[in-house]
């Protein structure tokens, strides 16, 4: 027997409310049961969304079943791979000249001007001259 209070709230409610307007009103306790059996069976397969055929007599044929629902225990968040840039892991053990802000003078030092200036002076570019030419010639002694 049909709970008719329980076929007329689910007649009223939005996302079935097509399927009864598409069918006459006679064939509504074949709505109700067709909706019934479609939730048995979506239930049975674990799927959450289904694509169907109402048919103008109240029957609902599946055509499709969706994706399963996912596990709640399926999901685990991603362990980071890298440590946080504040972690002490990323410090430096580098002397206190290679950290300062010159440092591309120490080890470019013909792109940066050359030596002039410093304290740690090694060789002074010669006038005119750029680039790699700019230090002075060494004998090969090899």
């Amino acid at each position: 027997m049909i709970n008719l209070a329980a076929m007329h709230r689910v007649r009223k409610h939005p996302a079935f409310a097509e399927y009864f307007d598409f069918v006459l009103p006679i064939f509504w306790p074949v709505v109700f049961w067709s909706l019934l059996r479609m939730a048995d069976l979506m239930d049975a397969r674990g799927s959450r969304e289904a694509l169907v055929i109402v048919h103008w007599w109240g029957g609902i044929d599946i055509t499709y079943y969706g994706d399963p629902a996912p596990s709640p225990s399926a999901y685990r968040p991603t362990t980071p791979t890298l440590k946080a840039w504040d972690d002490p892991c990323w410090s430096t053990s580098l002397p206190a000249i290679l950290n300062t802000n010159d440092t591309h003078r120490l080890i470019f030092p013909c792109v940066s001007g050359g030596f002039e200036g410093q304290a740690f002076a090694l060789q002074t570019p010669r006038e005119g001259m750029k680039g790699a030419c700019a230090l002075t010639p060494h004998a090969d002694t090899s």
